[in-house]
């Protein structure tokens, strides 16, 4: 399953996909992964996977669509992947995301969420489970 939260910078999707981290870690029976390009923790439960994918190098949609299958491949008990500020850890608009979601889909068995920040969302992203903040 893929969920995107979006609206607005400052609209609160940030707090929103903690709490669904966090939530996600309490019943989890696999690994939660949480990636983003902030190195503080933002309060997220110490059973969370917290990665900062600026320590990683990863600039742009086909680096981070490797980075997901090599951590997905090694590790088949990730069940829950939490990214968030997609278009701004690649520094794109949402219409360029769709590289990232269409590996997202190929993954099964991991649930997905991410924010996105944009007032409307490309017609791509229509499919998916989405939550407007």
């Amino acid at each position: 399953m893929i969920s995107v939260i979006y609206g607005a910078k400052g609209s609160g999707k940030t707090k929103r996909i903690t709490s669904a981290a966090n939530g996600a870690a309490e019943r989890a029976t696999g690994q939660v992964i949480f990636l983003t390009d902030n190195s503080e923790s933002l309060g997220i439960n110490p059973n969370v996977k917290f990665i900062n994918v600026a320590d990683y190098g990863v600039r742009n949609t086909y680096e981070l669509s490797g980075f997901l299958k090599g951590m997905i491949s090694t590790n088949f008990d990730i069940q829950y992947v939490f990214i968030d500020g997609l278009n701004r850890l690649l520094d794109v608009e949402p219409d360029a995301l769709k590289p990232i979601f269409d590996t997202m889909e190929k993954l099964d068995g991991t649930d997905f969420t991410a924010t996105v920040s944009a007032e409307k969302l490309p017609n791509y992203m229509n499919k998916y489970t989405v939550v407007k903040d």
